[in-house]
């Protein structure tokens, strides 16, 4: 087995082992899940839109392919986004896994050979594992109405990605640590 294939394979057992409920063997390169959850309801839809924790609100200032290395998460009206990207042309895998109290929702954003994102039987936990060359990789997720998401297990290569890699909204700040929790605003 190729050794990226046994980073993404890892990250996606990860997340089986861990009570996802994902049965995944093997994954075809480039695989991906669209949603095969039923459209959202109206007031998903309007979950959606409202704000969330400031610090996450807000597509980060100057995110560029290319940018600093590392995980990039926000959200705005149209949902939540991940992103990852990194200096240089070098192979570098990020793995992660996204949980939410809600089914979620998935569209892939450009997804090369190599990178998979997946949810689990319930919808519930999103793992992730980008094969990145310095260009942008990512996913848009949607929680319908889940008060919480919490993101855990994130790794570059084989070593956990260290919180000043990890940005969060507008602003890019850093969580305080991995696995972080981020709470849907008060109104």
């Amino acid at each position: 087995m190729a050794p990226g294939r046994t980073i993404i394979t890892a990250a996606i057992t990860t997340v089986a082992a861990c009570g996802a409920g994902l049965a995944l063997l093997a994954t075809p390169a480039g695989a991906a899940t669209p949603s095969t959850s039923p459209a959202p309801s109206a007031q998903a839809a309007a979950c959606d839109r409202a704000p969330w924790a400031g610090r996450i609100q807000g597509a980060p200032a100057g995110l560029s392919a290319g940018a600093r290395g590392g995980d990039y998460l926000w959200h705005d009206t149209h949902g939540f986004h991940l992103r990852v990207t990194h200096h240089g042309y070098s192979r570098q895998v990020f793995t992660g896994v996204i949980t939410s109290a809600t089914a979620m929702r998935i569209d892939p954003v450009r997804l090369e050979r190599g990178d998979v994102v997946k949810l689990s039987a319930d919808h519930r936990t999103l793992a992730f594992a980008f094969v990145d060359y310095g260009y942008i990789d990512g996913v848009n997720f949607h929680t319908d109405c889940s008060p919480a998401i919490t993101v855990s297990r994130l790794h570059v290569g084989n070593a956990a990605l260290p919180v000043d890699r990890v940005y969060l909204g507008h602003t890019k700040a850093h969580p305080a640590h991995i696995p972080f929790t981020i709470h849907r605003q008060v109104v």
